[in-house]
């Protein structure tokens, strides 16, 4: 089992037991920004949903997101990897690993995502799995934007998705 250690993060993939503690993680009510596309909070039948996509997405590909846990509480913080989402939006996009990232709204402005997404870009890169990763981001997510931009996704189409406006963004990694 691949796990990634960073100087506050444990990042690992699901597992059965991370139910309680993933459904308050997806639970939680958190500010809502004028206009943002959001998918939390979740209720417990689709965090549980959520969770066993992601343990199964590791047993079909050998890769999926991570669970982010902080290494002081043990508390789930974040969902940080790459999946295979099949959202719809082309070859270009739904054929390739697509990115994702969230962090617990309390931690933003705190490097956590940074941290997080350079571990697991870095797990990624060398793994050899994919050189081309694509990520979707609402163009009001200021946050979301500056991590793409920082982990060089760049953008490539503006489409919607659920009925809201997206930005797709790609990214090619240095061999």
């Amino acid at each position: 089992m691949v796990r990634l250690t960073t100087a506050r993060l444990l990042l690992r993939p699901h597992a059965i037991g991370d139910e309680a503690l993933y459904r308050a993680f997806w639970g939680a009510d958190v500010p809502q920004i004028e206009g943002l596309t959001a998918i939390a909070p979740l209720d417990a039948e689709l965090a549980f949903a959520r969770l066993l996509r992601f343990i199964g997405h590791w047993s079909a590909y050998g890769f999926g997101p991570f669970v982010v846990e902080e290494r002081a509480t043990g508390r789930i913080v974040g969902e940080v990897g790459f999946a295979h989402m099949r959202r719809g939006n082309g070859a270009d996009f739904d054929g390739v690993p697509e990115a994702m990232w969230k962090i617990d709204v309390e931690l933003g402005g705190k490097g956590v995502a940074t941290e997080a997404v350079e571990a697991v870009t870095g797990w990624f890169d060398s793994s050899g799995i994919s050189q081309r990763t694509v990520c979707m981001i609402d163009p009001l997510n200021s946050p979301s934007l500056a991590i793409a931009a920082r982990f060089g996704f760049r953008p490539f189409r503006e489409t919607t998705f659920r009925k809201h406006p997206i930005r797709l963004f790609e990214r090619v990694a240095e061999v």
